[in-house]
């Protein structure tokens, strides 16, 4: 007989989870206008390769469109290490939700009216569109599954309020795309029409999780060299612009002019040309040249104020020297566009005017970077391979309300933008399903990164697979709206809130309950304040 149970979103589903007998038997969630409302249901006893079909069926006309997901479980194959990369299968982590290796239910296949269903253990992912068109009440109806012979019928509740999530958010955010990736995992032939139509669907799975910018890195552009002179052809740069800023995407990031061939090397090379110094005479050449015309490109299509401009990825003490002469070239030939890094040496000032540290690396210089905000500058944070430890990051041996969290801390302390390095950065021939942990090229270290670091989708048969942690991605950056926008009313309400679940980086409420009280009191206290405006205005 099947057995089933309705369970938060902010909670991972393993391979083994079992249903218990005081879990949740219908649906009863709290959103806001133009965000989603989700939850999963897990089902216990399932006949294998069974047919399973299923329907929602509202009490009222009011029908909210409604997403249904089979979830896919991956392997972990080791767990995060306290500080960087993973430890050995069997060491112990206080701080992971379980000791590696073990299966979790991240990726998400969209299914149609019937699907088959996958193991005696089956997760389903259900998630609501609430548009910001649609008016605060409550909705009700009735989600059904028919799995075999028998039926779950499981009431829902939807209690939309006042409070509204802009569709274009004010936190920037990025996660890198490796087209190389899209190509070969969907078997495309790279600038062919069907691998355009595929970037598109990326693109989409970005904007799903409110991404506002995207890279346009070196090999978006075609340069021919002939005696130290150099000529570019941007027109694939400009077919991913128009697409992307068509998807509703708001920002440009100018791929890194140069990188190193070794982590602790002290200088740079052309991401061109790794044999050219990037800082000597050759390198000035190039880029005197190369900068000057995607400068002159960028303007001519209107899209210079949209853009901001990378120079060489996390620069060290070792490098700092030549990151400097770097980002004076840059900045002589892109004048007016924004210098952006991730970085992990601090005493680089004047070099950029976005800074990029990790959230460690916030924390370990907050004094430096408190002091360059109030200079002027701008602030975000990454994570990638590290932070480990109790430290939020998005890894899939984390907490999944960790992944949540990261967006409370851009709230928290007034960093306005979170990178990340890997959308689907898969390594070499890794399967992500099955290998969560590759190994990083040795020329950084020869350990593996942490569960999910290289990716946030997946590779399905007609485009990108959605993940639990890309979910709690975007509900992160809608609970940064929100709290944005009580802090707009009262400041010391929406830090009061935020209080309860979240007191630093290392320092958050997993319980569920806490969360679930604290994100109640974040859309009703806000929605009473929208209400009280609105009411003046009928007023006047």
């Amino acid at each position: 007989m099947l057995i089933y149970q309705v369970v938060s979103t902010n909670e991972w589903l393993f391979s083994d989870s079992a249903v218990s007998s005081d879990g949740a038997r219908s649906i009863s969630l709290i959103a806001a206008r133009g965000s989603r409302a989700s939850c999963q249901i897990l089902i216990n006893h399932v006949p294998a390769e069974t047919e399973i079909r299923w329907s929602y069926r509202p009490s009222s006309q009011a029908g909210l469109d409604v997403e249904l997901y089979q979830m896919i479980d991956v392997l972990v194959n080791e767990n995060t290490g306290p500080d960087v990369s993973t430890v050995p299968v069997g060491t112990l982590a206080d701080y992971a939700t379980r000791l590696a290796p073990f299966r979790v239910y991240d990726a998400l296949q969209p299914v149609g009216p019937a699907f088959s269903s996958r193991s005696t253990t089956e997760a389903l992912y259900v998630s609501w569109d609430i548009p910001l068109s649609l008016t605060a009440a409550d909705y009700s109806g009735v989600f059904e599954l028919w799995i075999g012979d028998e039926v779950l019928t499981i009431p829902v509740t939807l209690q939309v309020v006042h409070a509204s999530v802009p569709e274009q958010a004010t936190l920037s955010t990025t996660n890198w795309m490796s087209i190389h990736n899209i190509a070969k995992k969907h078997q495309l032939e790279l600038w062919s029409e069907p691998f355009w139509a595929m970037v598109r669907k990326y693109g989409e799975a970005m904007r799903r999780a409110k991404q506002t910018h995207f890279l346009v890195g070196i090999e978006f552009i075609q340069i021919q060299a002939a005696h130290g002179q150099y000529t570019f052809d941007f027109s694939r740069a400009e077919r991913l612009i128009h697409l992307f800023l068509e998807l509703g995407f708001t920002g440009i990031e100018g791929g890194h002019v140069a990188g190193r061939t070794d982590w602790n090397a002290p200088n740079f090379v052309l991401s061109y040309d790794n044999k050219i110094d990037a800082t000597g005479t050759e390198g000035f050449t190039f880029l005197a040249q190369f900068l000057t015309a995607w400068h002159q490109f960028l303007s001519e299509h209107g899209w210079l104020g949209l853009t901001i401009q990378h120079i060489a990825d996390e620069p060290i003490e070792e490098s700092a020297a030549d990151f400097r002469i770097l980002s004076g070239i840059v900045r002589k030939f892109m004048p007016g566009v924004p210098l952006i890094e991730a970085m992990i040496y601090p005493a680089i000032e004047g070099s950029m005017d976005i800074w990029v540290p990790t959230n460690e690396g916030f924390d370990k210089h907050r004094e430096h970077f408190e002091r360059v905000q109030k200079l002027g500058d701008t602030v975000w944070f990454y994570t990638c391979w590290n932070p480990g430890g109790k430290y939020l990051n998005r890894f899939m041996d984390l907490h999944l309300l960790k992944t949540r969290y990261l967006h409370w801390g851009n709230y928290k302390y007034g960093l306005t933008g979170y990178l990340h390095w890997g959308f689907n950065q898969y390594l070499g021939d890794q399967d992500p399903y099955e290998l969560t942990c590759p190994f990083l090229a040795p020329s950084v270290h020869s350990r593996r990164v942490p569960a999910g670091d290289t990716h946030i989708v997946y590779p399905g048969a007609d485009g990108p697979l959605l993940s639990m942690r890309l979910e709690a991605m975007r509900s992160g950056v809608e609970d940064y709206e929100l709290l944005q926008q009580l802090a707009a009313y009262n400041r010391e309400a929406a830090d009061e809130i935020l209080n309860t679940c979240m007191t630093s980086f290392t320092e958050v409420n997993t319980d569920l309950f806490v969360f679930d009280e604290a994100y109640r009191m974040l859309l009703e206290t806000l929605s009473s304040y929208i209400q009280q405006d609105s009411n003046v205005e009928e007023r006047v």
